[in-house]
C-alpha cells in the first residue's frame, strides 16, 4: 500500500470518532501481527493526537517490513484503545550468495543468516551494480533471484553483467590554470592513475593502475580540483570536466579551468560558536593563509570532538570589496563561521554481524566507555585497532550507527562488523633473490570454531599448514631453527587482539622449537608496539569540508568545498618512513 494510503487509511480510523476521540487519554497502544516490540510515539496515557498516530504509521512503513500498515481505534468511557495492524513481509533467511559469474571485488551487502525478501536482494543488486559503476563498467546490470531452500531459508543468485570497462588513461588540463598543472594533478584522487613500477625513460613507460570511469569519480576530483585552487587564493575559479575521448589505448579526461583573479585579504576573521572572535592579521593585500586558516578550523573541530560534538560545521564567506582590485587581484574581506550541534555522551554500546567472536573480544579494542564524551577520535582509534586484527572486513565509521535521542544528551552506538570467512589459502614469495627476502611459500588455514572465553577462545585462533622453500636453509639466518630447505610447517597462531597484548600474537609450531616461538612471540610484540608508536592522529583524521560561498550571510549560495587537511610535520614523515620500513622487515620473516 503507499505512503499517503496508509496515512489516509490512519485519519479514516479517527473519522468516526471526531473531535470527542481527539485529546481523550490513549488506553492502551498495541501493534499486532508482528512479533518485534516497536517503541511508538503514541503512548498509554498521553492524550490522542493524530499527528503522533500518522507519525507511527510512516515509521512502521519505513522500516520496510510490512506491506500493510491499518490503524483500528476504539472509544470507551475511559479514552481510546489503538491497534495498529501490520502485515509482515515474507522473509526468510539468507543460506548463501552467489554472484554469476563470480566476479573479484565486489562487497555483499548480505551476509549468511540475515533475513532477506524481494526487495532487500534486489537492493542488495543495485548496490554491486553501483560498485561495478564505480570500478569504471557503466553500463553494468545486477538482478537478483530468491531461490528457496526450505520453508525458512533461500539462497540469494545475483546475476552481474559487467559490460565493457571504461579506463582512463590520461588526464589534462586547459584553460587558465592560474597554478602549475602539478599542483592541479596533486589534487586528483578518483581519475589520477597510480604507478606500481616506475618506467625507464625513453624504453618503459612503466606499469600503472588506469582508473575506471564514472560520473560520481569525475565530480569527486573536480571539486578536488575547486579546492586547490581556493588553497592558492583563487575563490572565483570554476572547473568543468569535459565529455570523455575514447582512444584505442583507453580514454582522455580533460578540466577546463577558469582561475578567475588571485584573490588579496583586506579583513579576516573566525568566529567561533560562542561568537568569540579570533582575528587572522596576514596584512594588507596578503594573499589568503589557508594553513593558518585550516589550522585553526580543525583546531575547533577537536575541541569539538573532545566534547561529545558530532555535528561541525565550517563555512567560508567571501565577499568582495567594490572596486577594490584589478585584472589579476581581487581584494575581499574574508569570514570564517564555525557551528556546531548539541554534545554527547555514549548510551549503549553493540556490535552487530560478529558470529564466531565474542561480544567481549571485540570489546576490549574500545578506548572508550558507557558515559563517556563521544570523542569520535576515540572511535577512529577503536576502528584502526580492529583493523589491525585481521579478523574484520576493513571497517571505517561508515559502519557505525548513532542513534541520539530528542531531549537527550545520549548517542547509542551500533557498529556493525563483518568477519572475514574462515578458511583462507595464499602463495606468496620473495621480492629479490630467496637469500635476502624470505622463502617462497604455500599457505593453507582456517579459523577455528566458536568455543571457550578469555585465552580459550577457539575463534580467535588460526590452523593453518605452510610448505616453505628457502635458497639456504634457515638456519643460516637463525642457528636454532631447522636446517632444512624445505620446510612443512603446521601452526596454531592467535593475532595480536587489543586489550590481550601479552596473551596473543603467538604461533605455536613445533616444528620451529620453543627458542624459535619465542622469537616469533617477540617480533609480533615488537611490531604490535611499533605499529602504536608509528600511528599518528593525522592518518586518522578525516578532511574537514569548508563551504565557500560567495557574499555574506548563511544563505548565500555555496560556490564549492575547501578541503582542510591536517599539514603533515616531520615527525608524521619519519613516522610514515618507520611504518614502511617495519612492514617491510616484518614481512620478510616466517613468523
Amino acid at each position: 500500500m503507499h505512503l499517503s494510503v496508509l496515512c489516509a487509511a490512519a485519519l479514516v480510523a479517527l473519522v468516526p470518532i471526531g473531535a470527542r476521540a481527539e485529546g481523550k487519554p490513549v488506553i492502551s497502544v498495541e501493534v499486532a501481527g508482528s512479533r518485534t516490540p516497536w517503541e511508538l510515539e503514541t503512548k498509554p496515557g498521553a492524550p490522542l493526537d493524530p499527528a503522533s498516530v500518522r507519525q507511527d504509521v510512516k515509521r512502521l512503513w519505513a522500516t520496510g517490513r510490512f506491506e500493510d500498515v491499518l490503524v483500528e481505534s476504539t472509544e470507551e468511557s475511559g479514552g481510546v484503545r489503538l491497534i495498529f495492524r501490520v502485515l509482515e513481509k515474507p522473509r526468510m533467511r539468507v543460506r548463501k550468495v552467489v554472484i554469476d559469474p563470480p566476479t573479484a571485488g565486489l562487497q555483499v551487502p548480505l551476509e549468511a543468516n540475515s533475513f532477506v525478501d524481494a526487495q532487500s536482494a534486489q537492493a542488495a543488486a543495485a548496490e554491486l551494480r553501483a560498485q561495478l559503476v564505480a570500478q569504471g563498467f557503466p553500463d553494468a546490470t545486477a538482478r537478483a533471484e530468491l531461490v528457496p531452500v526450505d520453508s525458512a531459508r533461500a539462497d540469494v543468485r545475483i546475476a552481474v553483467d559487467k559490460g565493457k570497462p571504461v579506463r582512463i588513461r590520461e588526464v589534462e588540463f586547459t584553460g587558465d590554470l592560474g597554478v602549475k598543472p602539478k599542483v592541479l594533478r596533486k589534487a586528483l584522487r578518483a581519475t589520477k592513475s597510480k604507478t606500481l613500477v616506475p618506467g625507464i625513460p625513453h624504453l618503459w613507460s612503466g606499469w600503472k593502475m588506469r582508473p575506471g570511469y564514472s560520473d560520481d569519480a569525475v565530480l569527486s576530483d573536480a571539486l578536488g580540483l575547486k579546492s586547490a585552487l581556493y588553497r592558492n587564493g583563487y575563490f572565483a575559479a570554476r572547473v568543468s570536466p569535459n565529455p570523455l575521448e575514447s582512444g584505442t589505448k583507453g580514454s582522455r579526461l580533460r578540466y577546463h579551468i577558469d582561475s578567475g583573479p588571485l584573490y588579496a585579504v583586506r579583513t579576516l576573521n573566525i568566529y567561533s560558536p560562542g561568537g568569540v572572535l579570533r582575528p587572522i592579521q596576514p596584512g594588507p593585500g596578503a594573499s589568503f593563509p589557508t594553513r593558518q586558516v585550516c589550522g585553526a578550523l580543525l583546531e575547533e573541530r577537536r575541541k569539538a570532538e573532545r566534547e561529545g560534538v558530532i555535528d561541525f560545521q565550517a563555512r567560508l564567506e567571501v565577499a568582495d570589496v567594490p572596486g577594490g582590485g584589478s585584472a589579476t587581484h581581487q581584494w575581499a574581506d574574508f569570514a570564517a563561521y564555525v557551528e556546531t550541534g548539541p554534545a554527547y555522551r555514549i548510551g549503549r554500546i553493540e556490535f552487530r554481524g560478529h558470529h564466531g567472536l565474542s561480544d567481549i573480544a571485540i570489546r576490549r579494542a574500545m578506548l572508550f566507555d558507557e558515559g563517556q564524551p563521544l570523542d569520535q577520535m576515540l572511535l577512529r582509534k577503536t576502528l584502526a585497532r580492529l583493523n589491525r586484527t585481521g579478523l574484520f572486513e576493513p571497517l571505517s565509521p561508515a559502519n557505525v550507527v548513532v542513534n541520539t535521542a530528542p531531549g537527550t544528551d545520549r548517542a547509542d552506538l551500533i557498529v556493525h562488523v563483518r568477519e572475514r570467512k574462515r578458511g583462507h589459502w595464499a602463495i606468496s614469495g620473495p621480492v629479490g633473490p630467496l637469500s635476502i627476502a624470505g622463502p617462497l611459500q604455500f599457505t593453507i588455514g582456517s579459523r577455528l570454531p566458536a568455543w571457550g572465553r578469555g585465552i580459550l577462545e577457539l575463534s580467535t585462533y588460526t590452523a593453518s599448514l605452510s610448505f616453505m622453500a628457502f635458497a639456504h636453509p634457515l638456519a643460516n639466518f637463525l642457528p636454532f631453527l631447522p636446517k632444512n630447505r624445505f620446510l612443512l610447517l603446521g601452526s596454531l597462531h592467535r593475532p595480536l587482539l587489543p586489550g590481550q597484548r601479552f596473551v596473543s600474537g603467538y604461533t605455536i609450531a613445533p616444528q620451529l622449537g620453543w627458542q624459535g616461538m619465542l622469537l616469533g612471540y617477540g617480533m609480533s610484540q615488537a611490531r604490535g608496539l611499533l605499529g602504536g608508536v608509528l600511528e599518528s592522529e593525522r592518518s586518522l583524521t578525516p578532511p574537514l569540508e569548508v563551504k565557500v560561498t560567495r557574499g555574506k550571510g548563511p544563505d548565500a549560495p555555496v560556490e564549492g568545498i575547501l578541503y582542510c587537511e591536517m599539514p603533515a610535520t616531520a615527525l608524521d614523515r619519519l613516522r610514515q618512513v618507520g611504518s614502511v620500513a617495519t612492514g617491510l622487515l616484518f614481512a620478510f620473516t616466517p613468523f
